[in-house]
């Protein structure tokens, strides 16, 4: 447990100093790291995921919904014992702590991972995206899901 949490620690760490490296460095430039597919530049998401549109106000207070409801089962699990669910939860919350921070502080989200054909992101997304993954892996694993999902075709 002690080494999940440390590494989750590590990544929200490591995705605030590269957006505040971001904000001092990419401003109106980039950095290429692979020529025509992968750059880093600074990109200020004012959107939700990929970029979907929606007020900055009404992003801030959903963040903080789900960040609460998150914590909620995480901690309601925890309780129970450290595994694999756990560390998918803690993952998700932590990235989307670090993104609801840039909202409060910068109003959008600091990404600046950018593959040319994939939108802006940063690590406080993968971590996101990874946490998500995990889950959805874990749900499917288990039998219950797999029979609810299942499409009975007529013989």
């Amino acid at each position: 447990m002690i080494v999940a949490i440390s590494s989750v620690i590590f990544l929200f760490l490591a995705d605030q100093v590269i957006k505040q490296w971001a904000l001092q460095n990419l401003y109106n430039k980039n950095i290429v790291i692979v020529k025509n597919w992968f750059y880093l530049e600074l990109f200020k998401n004012e959107n939700i995921a990929f970029s979907l549109p929606l007020p900055p106000l009404i992003a801030t207070f959903l963040s903080v919904i789900i960040i609460l409801a998150l914590i909620y089962y995480f901690i309601k699990f925890v309780k129970k014992h450290f595994g694999c669910q756990e560390y998918a939860l803690l993952l998700i919350i932590t990235g989307a702590l670090s993104n609801l921070i840039d909202r409060l502080w910068h109003n959008a989200v600091i990404d600046y991972i950018n593959f040319t054909y994939w939108p802006v992101f940063n690590v406080a997304d993968i971590m996101i995206s990874v946490g998500v993954a995990l889950l959805l892996i874990l749900l499917i694993k288990k039998k219950e899901f797999v029979q609810f999902v299942q499409i009975r075709l007529p013989d």
